[in-house]
């Protein structure tokens, strides 16, 4: 498993990097490693807790234990779906907004790290100020993409 960085506005001091959900496709052991490696200070998280637990069990345990190694923010949507709650989504990019600003290097993962992790650092890179194209791009540039029109569009509104 690798983690993709994005490329963000100049003017901000933090790192953000697009993955599939840690210990899915390598080993949970493999991805603390990456995680000290890029000095991880949060970890977000955009699928369900029932879908970590069945993908990733040693990703669960640490959650659930409180043992992982970052701070970790939740933000679940359904697998090729968008946020149900819009506001509280607007509030938790704003976290993450917030902390890529005070330097901080920030992870956003799905399951497989494509349609709703490109979707949400579109937003993101949004709320940083760039045009909808622009933060596309940026996110493509880095191996994820919203995956069908509701993404799409999701990302245009916001």
């Amino acid at each position: 498993m690798s983690l993709r960085p994005v490329l963000l506005p100049v003017d901000v001091p933090g790192s953000l990097w697009l993955g599939a959900m840690p210990g899915r496709f390598g080993s949970w052991n493999e991805f603390e490693a990456q995680a000290r490696r890029a000095s991880l200070r949060l970890v977000v998280c955009l699928t369900p807790q029932s879908e970590v637990k069945e993908l990733s069990p040693a990703y669960q345990a640490a959650i659930v234990q409180g043992t992982l190694p970052f701070g970790w923010l939740q933000v679940a949507m359904p697998n090729y779906g968008v946020p149900a709650d819009q506001a509280a989504f607007r509030r938790d990019v704003g976290r993450i907004v917030a902390s890529l600003k005070q330097g901080d290097a920030v992870m956003l993962h799905c399951a497989a790290g494509i349609g709703r992790t490109g979707s949400t650092a579109a937003c993101v890179l949004k709320a940083l100020g760039l045009d909808t194209a622009q933060a596309i791009e940026r996110v493509r540039e880095a191996g994820s993409n919203p995956e069908n029109a509701a993404q799409a569009g999701f990302v245009d509104w916001f």
